[in-house]
């Protein structure tokens, strides 16, 4: 798991994540997705964070489960950034 937050005391931050093949479809990601949303919005409220950003490749639709199954709603197609990104994605994103 991991939370970027790239403008210190902006409103949005990222949240992102990687799942050993062993664990994959076990609900892993989403329990430890719902507990660094938690823990995110508590701990940088203060600071002003209010939105959580979740993005993902157009093809990997297991992580549009987790997106969903977390209450992060679809809110764009963002287009391809080669390298990063070689194909178009999809923008989640969740309010505290």
């Amino acid at each position: 798991m991991v939370l970027k937050r790239a403008e210190p005391g902006g409103p949005a931050a990222e949240v992102g994540y990687w799942t050993a093949a062993a664990a994959r479809g076990r609900g892993v990601a989403p329990r430890a997705l719902e507990v660094l949303t938690g823990w995110a919005f508590a701990a940088f409220a203060a600071d002003g964070l209010v939105r959580l950003d979740l993005l993902h490749q157009v093809d990997n639709t297991a992580s549009c489960r987790v997106a969903e199954k977390t209450g992060y709603g679809f809110r764009s197609v963002l287009p391809a950034l080669p390298p990063e990104f070689p194909l178009d994605g999809h923008l989640h994103s969740r309010s505290a």
